[in-house]
């Protein structure tokens, strides 16, 4: 478990798929992540099981985000080990719950992992990709320290036009 002021980050439980079913599918939310199609609760039961696997494998780790204040499971983290070698990784985010959404509890939950991908897990870089008309995210990811170091134009077709995608990353030696 990992705690800051706000939030906590834990290890996804079967139990929180309540909470996600209720936010999840929902079309405001469903606009800014790259999975486009509504998922089941059995979807969501596997997926969590499926993060069970790839962190007995040392492979990645899915967190739940929880607002301590209310013990309230908001959103997930992902961090996938890309490489073991050059100890690469990449993290998504996503607070589905919008009476959380721009109030800091992304960017402090994101300090966390970052802190915990290079401090405990010795990885070396870390990287992610958003959409290019997210710009909440964009600040987001700006105040952890990442950095922009590309774009893929019209790279995803989102509500009924291409969208273009930035690519962002930090180093270990930069945080």
């Amino acid at each position: 478990m990992l705690e800051g002021p706000n939030v906590i980050l834990r290890g996804l439980e079967l139990d929180d798929v309540d909470e996600l079913m209720k936010h999840w599918n929902e079309p405001e939310h469903r606009k800014f992540i790259l999975n486009k199609t509504p998922q089941s609760r059995e979807e969501e039961i596997e997926w969590i099981k499926h993060g069970w696997q790839i962190r007995s494998e040392g492979k990645g780790y899915i967190f739940a985000i929880v607002f301590k204040e209310k013990n309230l499971y908001i959103g997930h983290l992902q961090l996938d080990i890309k490489d073991q070698i050059s100890k690469r990784g990449s993290l998504g985010i996503a607070i589905f719950n919008k009476d959380y959404w721009n109030k800091g509890l992304g960017t402090e939950s994101m300090k966390l992992i970052v802190e915990y991908a290079f401090s405990t897990l010795n990885l070396h870089s870390l990287e992610l990709e958003l959409y290019s008309n997210h710009p909440q995210a964009k600040r987001c990811y700006e105040k952890v320290g990442f950095k922009e170091v590309g774009r893929l134009r019209e790279a995803y077709f989102n509500n009924g036009q291409y969208v273009g995608t930035i690519i962002m990353d930090l180093l270990k030696s930069e945080w």
